[in-house]
């Protein structure tokens, strides 16, 4: 069984082998926690939720790292700004974060490290840097040497020659104008003692201390994030790493498209971004999920009114079919037995070719249009029903799509009976209004 994902590294299609049992590693940038998450930064972490739904479905170990940056000027001045320190800052948008999670329905990661827990970690791998002959200290700073590395480039195809282009000279303390701080010098902000003075950990190689430290220094299998984090972060990452371990960081890394709201690129600076929480709370949690798996994630996702609508009436579909099925078994006693889902097969195979979710929401609408007849017209061949019902639940499960049901309590059943018995008895005019009761409190 094989896996495959459009790798930037190799800028092709690459073949990761599956065994059951296997442990599959796996690192995703997580946010800087200065603020709430919009639903552009949602993307890559459902992306990956489904990868890691689909791992487990084929009993693989995941191991799976999301970090959590809680040092960055843009808390510093958050805390400023608010009066806070920067611990209250980043601790409060750190549970606003694993909230939203919660809310899009998100497995959560087996480690989510901070980097204010790591720093004597992120120290010895800077001092290890330094006597590999990768990095240099100058006036309590501490910087990568790019130049000694052709590898530098690889990842996110930039030319080393070109960088140079109105760069020239030295700036700040650096011997180079491409070189990236590993060690910052700094008296603003939470500060930590160090070899080379007082200061705190560069943003790059925060990510490249927890592989190290979390996977035992060895390439791990999958690192993902967004397309924007490709050049300099993830380059930076990756070179640090070959430096300080002489491996590479990852056998994959994907990333992942942007979100764009009427043909720009969504994102804070620009201010058009919508907030997850508030976008939960207009519309739903399921039709952002339903909008980021139907569009490939390596292409952009240009989001409209029209579209969110579509998606929204897509995920009432759902839903109405899931209550429709709740009755129809309730009313003609047929119980769900649990089964191997007839299409699992082929709804796997489509996820192991480079995470087709589109081809499987296919699928979904197929099996609900086939539920839907089969229900109106009250067709009990119930091998068939219990097939169909069997590949719904699998896909809406493995997609990551949770709905809220009313239960069917003492008093909405008296309710659903009464409706029966009116509607046999040929009083539909008492029938309807029980009917509206039951449509008011979301039964049918």
């Amino acid at each position: 069984m094989e896996l495959q994902l459009f790798n930037s590294l190799k800028k092709k299609t690459t073949k990761l082998s599956l065994q059951p049992g296997q442990t599959i590693n796996i690192y995703l940038c997580g946010p800087t926690v200065y603020d709430h998450i919009h639903i552009g930064n949602l993307r890559p972490i459902i992306i990956f939720d489904v990868l890691h739904r689909l791992l487990l479905n084929l009993n693989i170990k995941v191991n799976y790292t999301q970090n959590i940056t809680d040092i960055d000027d843009k808390i510093i001045a958050k805390s400023q700004k608010e009066k806070k320190s920067e611990k209250e800052i980043s601790d409060y948008y750190t549970q606003s974060y694993f909230a939203n999670l919660a809310r899009y329905n998100v497995l959560l990661p087996t480690h989510s490290p901070r980097v204010t827990n790591y720093v004597p970690q992120v120290q010895k791998f800077i001092k290890n840097l330094i006597e590999k002959g990768a990095a240099y200290q100058q006036a309590g700073e501490v910087f990568f040497e790019v130049e000694k590395y052709r590898e530098y480039g690889k990842l996110s195809g930039q030319n080393l020659e070109k960088l140079k282009t109105g760069q020239e000279g030295v700036i700040r303390n650096k011997k180079n104008s491409k070189d990236f701080a590993l060690w910052k010098k700094t008296a603003e902000g939470i500060t930590w003692s160090s070899p080379w003075g007082t200061g705190r950990p560069g943003w790059h190689t925060e990510c490249s201390v927890f592989i190290n430290e979390l996977f035992g220094g060895q390439t791990i299998d999958i690192h993902g994030g967004g397309n924007d984090l490709l050049f300099p972060h993830h380059e930076n990452e990756r070179i640090q790493y070959l430096a300080h371990n002489e491996r590479e960081l990852s056998s994959i890394w994907l990333h992942v498209s942007h979100v764009h709201w009427k043909e720009e690129k969504m994102s804070k600076s620009l201010g058009n971004t919508i907030l997850a929480e508030h976008f939960a709370q207009k519309y739903s949690p399921n039709a952002l999920r339903y909008l980021i798996l139907n569009s490939h994630y390596n292409q952009v996702i240009n989001l409209s009114e029209e579209l969110i609508q579509q998606a929204t009436d897509y995920v009432q579909k759902i839903k109405n079919l899931l209550k429709k099925l709740n009755f129809y078994l309730y009313a003609e006693k047929i119980k769900v037995i649990k089964q191997k889902p007839p299409q699992e097969e082929k709804i796997i195979t489509n996820l192991l070719d480079n995470l087709n979710t589109v081809k499987v929401l296919f699928f979904l609408e197929q099996t609900i249009n086939s539920l839907n007849k089969s229900i109106d017209k009250r067709e009990n061949d119930s091998k068939e029903l219990q097939r169909m019902i069997s590949d719904f639940y699998f896909m809406l499960n493995l997609l990551g799509f949770k709905f809220s049901l009313v239960p069917y309590n003492l008093e909405n059943k008296s309710l659903i009976k009464n409706w029966q018995e009116l509607r046999k008895k040929g009083d539909y005019q008492q029938a309807d209004k029980i009917r509206k009761k039951l449509q008011e409190i979301d039964i049918i």
